[in-house]
C-alpha cells in the first residue's frame, strides 16, 4: 500500500507541475464570461443557465484534465526510462497501474473541487446563499471522473500511442454520455434491424453508462439526490473501475517494456 501512495503522490507532483491549476481560472472566466452573455435575462433563468452550465464544465474539464494527465501515463515512462528504474525495485507492475490510477484521481478531483468552489462563490453573489445540492452533483462529477481515469489507465496500457489513448478515451466519454439516448431512440423505432439492437446493447454493455452520474436537471429544479441513486451510482462506479483495473493491469502485466 505505502508503494502504492508514493507512486501516486509522485503523480501528482508531476501533474502539478505541469500547471494544469490555471484550468480553474480558466473555468472561472468562463462562468463570467456565460453570466455576462445571459445578463439580459432574468434573474432566475440565469442563475439556472450558469448552474447547468457550471456542472456541464465540471464534468467536461474535468474528463479533459484526465485525458491530458493520463494518456502519457506510460508513453512518458518509456521515453525517459523511468519506469525502468521504478519496476527495478520491489514495485510490482500492478502495483505501479494503481498507483498512477489514484495519483491521476487525487490530482483532477483536486482541480474539480477547487473549481466547484468557484462555481458554488460565483453563484452567491446571485443568490446569496450556498446551493447544497451543487454539492450533491459534484460528487458525482468526482464518481464520473474516477471511471474517466481508469478508461484513461485502460488505455494507457493497452495502446502506446499517446494520441489514440486520449482519442479513444475522449470517444468513451463522449459515447458514454451519449448510448443511453442511443438505445431509448432505438426503442421507438420500428423499422431498425437486430444487428443494430444487438450492437448498441453490446456498446451498452460495455461503455460506462455516464449519463448516471449527470443529475443538472435535479440541481438546477432544487430536487434533492435520493440516496439510493446516490448508493447505486456508488456501487456501480465501484465496479465498473475494479473491471477496468484489473484489465489494465493484466494486459500490463503481460506487455514487454521496450
Amino acid at each position: 500500500m505505502t508503494k502504492i501512495i508514493s507512486i501516486a503522490l509522485n503523480t501528482f507532483r508531476e501533474a502539478i507541475r505541469n500547471k494544469i491549476l490555471y484550468t480553474a481560472v480558466f473555468f472561472a472566466l468562463l462562468l463570467i464570461a456565460v453570466s455576462a452573455f445571459y445578463g439580459t435575462v432574468s434573474i432566475g433563468d440565469q442563475v439556472r443557465v450558469i448552474k447547468n452550465f457550471g456542472l456541464f464544465s465540471l464534468s467536461f474539464f474535468g474528463a479533459v484534465i484526465t485525458i491530458m494527465t493520463g494518456v502519457s501515463l506510460l508513453a512518458k515512462e518509456l521515453r525517459e526510462k523511468t519506469i525502468f528504474n521504478i519496476l527495478s525495485k520491489p514495485v510490482a507492475r500492478w502495483q505501479f497501474v494503481l498507483g498512477k490510477y489514484c495519483g491521476i484521481v487525487l490530482t483532477v478531483n483536486m482541480l474539480v473541487t477547487l473549481m466547484s468552489l468557484a462555481l458554488s462563490c460565483f453563484l452567491w453573489f446571485f443568490e446569496q446563499r450556498i446551493d447544497w445540492l451543487l454539492f450533491q452533483a459534484v460528487f458525482l462529477v468526482f464518481l464520473e471522473i474516477c471511471i474517466i481515469s481508469a478508461v484513461t489507465v485502460f488505455f494507457s496500457s493497452l495502446v502506446v500511442t499517446v494520441t489514440l489513448t486520449g482519442l479513444f478515451t475522449l470517444a468513451t466519454y463522449i459515447a458514454g454520455h451519449s448510448i443511453s439516448y442511443l438505445g431509448h431512440f432505438l426503442k421507438e423505432g420500428e423499422s431498425s434491424s437486430a444487428l443494430v439492437h444487438h450492437s448498441v446493447r453490446a456498446f451498452d454493455f460495455i461503455l460506462p453508462d455516464l449519463s448516471l452520474f449527470n443529475v443538472a436537471d435535479a440541481v438546477v429544479y432544487a430536487t434533492p439526490v435520493h440516496t439510493a441513486y446516490a448508493l447505486h451510482a456508488v456501487i456501480y462506479c465501484a465496479g465498473y473501475c475494479a473491471a477496468a483495473l484489473a484489465l489494465s493491469v493484466l494486459i500490463f502485466s503481460r506487455r514487454e517494456l521496450t
